[in-house]
């Protein structure tokens, strides 16, 4: 091993340093000049160099992957008119005439070229991600054409239809066979509907990020094979807390209730009980309901629907917490002292029987509690004391304008508003973090193979970004912003709290934040303040969670440590998989989101509303409305004079009348128009204020 090590240094200083692009015979023999080594010994390294992302073969021909002369990465493809192969500021350019076959996520090698910006031309499509390709059947002087819903492939399209009769508006499914020339050849495979009928558009997005919608046949015999009822024989190992006055707290409409809790005094503070589905009792390991589970990697909430990651057989069925019904759960039990300090915890399989189940709006609107209410009060107490601990922690709150939707049986938007947290939310959000805290210290102190939830501290360069705009909005960042403490950005939004301000700083801040992701190392999670934090409170939605039961029974309970070293190597594969799974998720419900709300405002043009400016850049202004509503006014469209950009302080300024707009402060804005390409909502400015006044205005009596 340490010969192959010095081998592999060796070799690899010598490409990176004489070899750009070669023949592979040609490199092996300059080796074999070079360094005395037999041709086993090299190819061994070359193959691990490959392994490793360092070079890569194509056609017989070695190309190193210095970054400087070739690079390999996926293709990001922008309103197929350009694109960027690499991360960040070393990120290539590829115009759309050089991207040479490739299509949006394809993983390419590209040649490097440096003038004024780097730019790159793809030299080869390593390997084809998108298989399929949805599109819809237009009609283009009497022949039928098919034009794909993704707009980064503005290719042109050549189609077979086999079994599928074209019909004008009509949305199918097409599977990809070569593409030539920028020429994409495809073959019909399935209708998916017709483009107005009601839920294609969200079936269309969901389709477009390779986000399953149903089961397979496979995951649904097995679902049907699942109990209605558990087996209360089989409870051996199991607390049994069926006696305990167990409640469940949710969301009105939720059917998934994976979760429970119950409290009660102790010396010196309360004894929270926190029970959870206990979902891997049923979903076994490398089961057909398992491997979908580990593909899908969780629920997905759109507008109007939920596309689970678990059979409802399991989701609503057997694993959800009803009322007056058994359930197999696993409860993390803890001690808090009336400091918020969880001074003792355990882990255990436990067997329950809810007694009621409540809503949030029960508990935010204090209706009558009846017997529980000194529970429910206790519970709230408890909550506020954790709340507290955190907060001195610096646990930083921020807040997000999280929409809500009134659906009719259409899938027509009847109405948006802010989404409102309250008390309830609150207090069960500081419970379920807690468990999550509490489980998550015992795994590393067990070191299981789990994947912790991770949120690591902000870079530099963003603190320093953020720490200016903050000072142009008159607040300036204390502390060193190298190593920042989230009590510092704790109290910013403190500062701004009541202020017009408060939520465009709050979503600055956020933007500022590395984004959060799963590792098999427990890194920390800044923006909780916490040292060690895992999921575990939601595994009916989330496969974090039930991997964190399965491997919790296995090790813990079970105490069968024969994988070990196995679900270690499929942690790691994990972790990687639902972080990016994960953020294709999220862009698939912002993208639903954006498209909703344009639909909705359609029926609002000629319209006026109070907004805030959430943005400023080259093109307009953008106006966020009380609704959550983002839409933007165009630049072109100020009349009254010449504005230009001041990047450095987030301003339009006029260059005759000195008006100034910029971010937090309030304006009136008319709904103008859609951009149904875009989904965007073009707004007009209705009222200007004086030169340099922030402060908002009155609306004008009528």
């Amino acid at each position: 091993m340490k010969e192959f090590n010095q081998n592999y240094e060796t070799i690899k200083l010598l490409l990176f340093k004489d070899i750009k692009e070669e023949k592979v015979d040609v490199v092996i023999e300059t080796i074999k000049t070079s360094l005395l080594l037999s041709e086993k010994k090299i190819q061994a390294v070359l193959t691990a160099l490959e392994e490793d992302k360092d070079i890569i073969i194509v056609d017989d021909i070695l190309y190193v992957l210095d970054n400087i002369h070739f690079a390999y990465g996926k293709l990001r493809v922008i309103r197929g008119k350009f694109g960027f192969v690499g991360e960040g500021d070393d990120a290539a350019y590829i115009g759309a005439e050089d991207f040479k076959d490739a299509l949006d996520q394809d993983e390419v090698l590209v040649r490097v070229k440096h003038g004024q910006r780097t730019y790159g031309l793809i030299e080869h499509v390593i390997k084809r991600t998108k298989e399929y390709i949805l599109g819809t059947i237009k009609l283009d002087k009497k022949r039928f054409v098919f034009e794909a819903y993704d707009r980064r492939i503005p290719n042109k399209i050549e189609f077979k239809v086999n079994n599928i009769k074209p019909v004008v508006d009509q949305r199918v499914i097409a599977k990809i066979i070569d593409v030539v020339d920028g020429v994409i050849k495809v073959e019909f495979e399935s209708v998916l509907g017709m483009v107005d009928e009601p839920g294609i558009d969200i079936l269309s997005v969901l389709f477009e990020h390779n986000l399953e919608t149903e089961f397979n046949n496979k995951v649904n015999e097995e679902a049907l094979l699942i109990p209605e009822e558990i087996d209360t024989s089989n409870i051996e190992g199991r607390i049994d807390h069926r006696s305990q006055n167990a409640i469940t707290i949710d969301g009105e409409d939720a059917k998934d209730l994976d979760d429970a809790i119950y409290i009660e005094t102790l010396n010196g503070g309360y004894r929270l009980y926190v029970h959870i589905a206990d979902v891997s009792h049923y979903v076994k390991e490398k089961s057909a309901i398992d491997k979908t589970a580990f593909v899908r990697t969780s629920s997905i909430y759109m507008v109007d629907r939920v596309i689970p990651m678990l059979p409802k057989e399991i989701s609503n069925g057997i694993c959800s917490l009803h009322p007056n019904v058994d359930r197999f759960t696993l409860t993390c039990q803890m001690d808090i002292d009336f400091k918020g300090n969880i001074y003792n915890y355990e882990l255990y399989p436990s067997i329950i029987n809810s007694k009621r189940r409540m809503s949030y709006n029960e508990v935010n609107n204090n209706e009558d509690f009846g017997d529980d209410t000194e529970m429910i009060e206790l519970m709230l107490s408890c909550a506020d004391a954790l709340h507290s601990k955190r907060n001195k922690a610096g646990s930083i709150d921020f807040e997000s304008s999280e929409s809500q939707f009134l659906v009719d049986a259409y899938g027509r938007i009847l109405d948006i508003t802010m989404r409102e947290t309250g008390k309830a939310e609150k207090m069960i959000e500081a419970f379920m973090v807690s468990a999550n805290e509490s489980v998550a210290k015992y795994a590393v102190h067990q070191e299981l193979p789990i994947l912790y939830r991770v949120h690591e501290k902000p870079d530099l360069d963003k603190m320093k970004d953020l720490s200016h705009t903050l000072l142009i909005l008159g607040y300036r960042l204390k502390g060193n912003l190298a190593d920042v403490h989230p009590n510092q950005l704790q109290n910013v939004l403190e500062f701004f709290k009541d202020k017009p301000e408060h939520l465009v700083v709050s979503r600055l801040m956020l933007r500022s934040m590395k984004k959060a992701r799963y590792a098999t190392d427990a890194l920390g999670h800044f923006g909780l303040a916490l040292e060690d934090y895992a999921h575990f409170t939601a595994p009916i939605r989330r496969y974090s969670d039930l991997l964190t039961h399965r491997n919790l029974r296995k090790y813990i309970f079970d105490h069968n440590f024969s994988d070990y070293e196995a679900d270690h190597v499929f942690a790691k594969e994990a972790a990687d998989h639902v972080s990016e799974t994960e953020r294709n998720i999220k862009d698939a419900e912002r993208e639903v989101e954006k498209m909703k709300k344009s639909e909705y405002m359609y029926n609002k043009i000629g319209e006026s509303y109070e907004g805030v400016i959430s943005g400023v850049n080259n093109f307009g202004i953008f106006v966020e409305l009380a609704n959550t509503v983002e839409g933007v006014v165009p630049l072109k469209t100020l009349r009254d004079d010449f504005y230009t950009l001041d990047a450095k302080t987030h301003k339009l300024v006029g260059e005759r009348t000195k008006q100034v707009y910029a971010l937090g402060q309030k304006v009136e804005v008319k709904v103008e128009s859609i951009n149904e390409l875009e989904n965007d909502v073009i707004m007009s400015l209705k009222k200007t204020r004086k030169k340099g006044n922030h402060r908002g205005f009155k609306r004008r009596k009528k």
